[in-house]
């Protein structure tokens, strides 16, 4: 009995080791195969940009923190509302006056914490380096910046008095920024090269100067005064001359936006050298008000200044544009703007709210973003004026956290079919009841107002149409009436579904749940919970007509 219970307990502990050998060299094939992933990137083909995270197109599906909720205790009591928003992404500000408190002396410790603990979440990280810029001023910079300004100098407005920006012409700022933003990225590396939680970088926020639209220091004025430098005219095509003389009545913007890439491109560069994440730098737009250069950030990468940052800061990956307009043709108008052959659109900063849900759509499925964020996810902002629940989503994030959680699996599709021509976006806007799109082989009608039953007068329709082959739609939207008709002179009357599938993507393979017929096509409406489908059409010869075109089956 003894030999029995001594083979037993031998055998136990063998277990045991083979158990906890496999899961430890478990653990360490899940790290390297991670690891052996090419680093997050953003690649361009044929006009088209994609952000590639662990080698495969990626969608931020994002939420942005308040400007001070980067902190522990804040996060903390965040993450059960990230997973209620079925967002995939958190970009979130990191500090320099909390990094660096104290000249080349680093504290990682609430980084380390941020990355960890986003990791246990299955939630990926953009951070934004609030550094010598943020909203047009300089407040996130250390005490001891702040406090020495003769070492440290800052702008001057027209009358000679010193602002709260930091001087972009000034080397002693910018070496002590890089040098904080350099030690950022050697320790992400080290951290979370194995992981992949980091997958972009802003370095700076909404850079530029409020308050004046140039730097009017002594300094500055000799080089305003100056000749425009030759490598900027020659990548302008613009003729040699003077500011005023290349520039007319945008050469104060045109030299705060030079000088400030160029200070914003040597940080990012540098940042590089240690772990070349992609990085990107975002615009307070100039579409506000008067649209005057100093009531929006002078210097910043907005609209009018986007081929000065292209030349003059290499470095950074993209231009992003932070929107906030509730118009839509606004919300289209800087998507255009962004969204170029040099620039992938991303948004990382939007509103609240089921305007703002809608809008998402346009973005993905007219302008190719990678990426869109409603800004203030976390319901801790100072404000006492915002009177949300601290313990549970607010519920104007419904219908971004409805949109994410319908999008987030079909990911794969969206990604393959953006910058084909094939993906089209549309959306209920005020007075719009029915929109028409076309494609290769049919015209589709849709039809806002649904479903007839609801309450409110929130405008919810929403819809992303994928052409997958000229028979055959992916249809990926919210309470909006679709039909289908063969395009006017193709020799078909009617088009016929052979097969209408709800469904989703699971690993990038579509997974039917079940099959539409009956009222269900007959009323041929998205739910107002979302729904994908994939639609199978077949058209219908008419006795008029002669032709019989050959429709791929």
């Amino acid at each position: 009995m003894r030999i029995i219970i001594l083979k037993a307990f031998v055998l136990f502990l063998l277990s045991i080791n083979f158990l906890t050998t496999n899961a430890q060299s478990g653990k360490t094939r899940n790290s390297s195969n991670r690891s052996a992933l090419p680093l997050p990137r953003l690649v361009t083909e044929n006009g088209k940009h994609t952000l590639l995270v662990d080698g495969k197109p990626y969608l931020i599906l994002g939420a942005q923190m308040w400007n001070s909720s980067g902190w522990p205790t804040i996060l903390d009591k965040t993450w059960p509302q990230l997973k209620e928003l079925n967002c995939n992404t958190l970009e979130v500000p990191i500090y320099w006056e909390q990094i660096e408190p104290e000249p080349g002396k680093f504290n990682f410790t609430n980084l380390d914490k941020l990355i960890k603990d986003a990791r246990r979440e299955n939630i990926r990280l953009v951070l934004l380096w609030f550094a010598s810029y943020k909203n047009g001023q300089s407040q996130y910079t250390p005490a001891w910046v702040k406090e020495n300004p003769q070492e440290y100098p800052r702008m001057q407005d027209a009358t000679g008095r010193p602002i709260a920006v930091l001087s972009s012409l000034s080397t002693k700022n910018r070496d002590a920024d890089a040098r904080a933003f350099t030690a950022v990225m050697a320790h992400i590396r080290q951290i979370d090269e194995n992981y992949r939680t980091v997958i972009m970088m802003q370095p700076e926020n909404e850079p530029g100067s409020l308050g004046t639209d140039r730097d009017y220091s002594p300094e500055a004025t000799q080089l305003f005064k100056g000749p425009v430098p030759a490598a900027l005219t020659t990548a302008l095509k613009k003729p040699v001359g003077t500011w005023e003389q290349v520039f007319g009545p945008d050469a104060a913007e045109a030299f705060s936006a030079y000088n400030m890439a160029r200070y914003i491109n040597y940080i990012t560069e540098a940042g590089k050298k240690e772990y070349s994440l992609p990085m990107y730098v975002n615009a307070w737009i100039r579409e506000n008000r008067f649209g005057r250069a100093g009531e929006h950030p002078s210097g910043g990468p907005t609209s009018n200044m986007l081929d000065i940052y292209k030349a003059a800061a290499p470095s950074i990956d993209l231009l992003a544009v932070d929107i906030y307009h509730r118009n839509y043709m606004q919300f289209r108008d800087l998507c255009e703007k962004y969204g170029r052959a040099d620039n992938a659109l991303f948004i990382p900063e939007t509103g609240r709210g089921i305007t703002f849900a809608r809008f998402h759509f346009y973005a993905f499925g007219d302008y190719n973003a990678i990426g869109v964020a409603p800004y203030g996810i976390d319901p801790f902002h100072a404000d006492p004026n915002d009177k949300r629940d601290k313990e549970k989503l607010d519920i104007k994030f419904a219908g971004i956290a409805a949109n994410y959680r319908l999008l987030r699996p079909a990911i794969p599709i969206i990604t393959s079919l953006q910058g084909t021509g094939k993906l089209q976006a549309a959306a209920e806007e005020d007075g719009l009841g029915d929109e028409l799109l076309h494609f290769s082989q049919y015209d589709l009608l849709l039809t806002y107002g649904f479903p007839t039953y609801k309450t409110g007068n929130e405008m919810t329709g929403r819809v992303l149409i994928g052409e997958l082959n000229p028979n055959e739609f992916i249809l990926m939207g919210f309470d909006t009436k679709f039909q289908f008709r063969p395009k006017l002179g193709s020799g078909f009357s009617t088009a016929e579904f052979i097969a209408v599938e709800e469904g989703t993507y699971v690993d990038s393979v579509w997974q039917k749940i079940r099959n539409w017929n009956g009222d269900e096509v007959y009323h041929s409406t998205l739910t107002p919970e979302g729904v994908i489908l994939k639609v199978k059409l077949k058209g219908l010869q008419s006795d008029k007509f002669d032709t019989k075109p050959n429709f791929e089956r």
